[in-house]
């Protein structure tokens, strides 16, 4: 026979990263991130991305985008008469998108999940 854990008062239900992130699970998938073209973006290499795919983007949304079979995560820029993939380095130069370009706009990046050791050498520009 022993005592009730005191503890026991203060407990709480587990947080659910599903529950508090994804809204549409049938839609959500994960990929991680390569490269440095989002890292003022707070996206290092090997970051994991959470990516809606139902959601329409909208302008200055972080997306996960395929340019000539090329996967990239970049910020959807756009106006009622152009848009541009704009990476968050500014060592990379922005990219118009033209109807000639062979893009395909995955989903939009609704989370991402990183290891803080690696942020701490992140300089915003």
């Amino acid at each position: 026979m022993g005592f009730p854990s005191p503890a026991k008062d203060y407990a709480e239900d587990r947080i659910s990263l599903d529950k508090e992130i994804i809204q549409h699970p049938n839609a959500t998938y994960f990929m991680r991130a390569e490269g440095n073209a989002m890292i003022n973006a707070f996206i290092p290499p090997g970051a994991l991305l959470v990516v809606d795919r139902s959601l329409t983007p909208q302008n200055m949304d972080i997306v996960v985008a395929s340019v000539a079979g090329e996967f990239m995560a970049r910020y959807l820029r756009k106006n009622d008469l152009k848009a541009w993939l704009v990476p968050a380095n500014s060592k990379l130069r922005e990219q118009l998108i033209t109807p000639e370009m062979d893009i395909v706009i995955f989903g939009v990046v609704i989370s991402i999940v990183t290891d803080p050791k690696i942020l701490s050498n992140v300089r915003i520009s």
